[in-house]
């Protein structure tokens, strides 16, 4: 059963220009290279400023993949000292 991950992404006041790019880059290489991505896509939520990032994976395994893989490394990397906040992430569990 696939696996869907809602994350926040909220950038430090006058960094949200670069979060965006980083994000976006992610949004490529992600989709690129990580085995199990189903869905990887970045939205802007208007009212607050954050980016809101809705992953859909094939499977736990996927996901865990994702996590431990460069490119989310890269991303960790490039965000650092962006954000005002950690990202946070929210695993969804499917009902109907």
């Amino acid at each position: 059963m696939s696996t869907t991950v809602v994350a926040e992404i909220r950038p430090a006041t006058g960094h949200s220009q670069e979060v965006e790019q980083a994000l976006r880059a992610a949004v490529a290489r992600v989709r690129a290279e990580d085995a199990g991505c189903e869905r990887y896509e970045l939205n802007l939520d208007a009212a607050s400023g954050s980016y809101v990032m809705v992953e859909q994976w094939a499977d736990e395994e996927a996901l865990a993949a994702h996590a431990a893989g460069p490119a989310f490394a890269a991303l960790t990397a490039a965000l650092d000292g962006l954000l005002a906040a950690p990202i946070a992430v929210r695993p969804l569990v499917l009902l109907v």
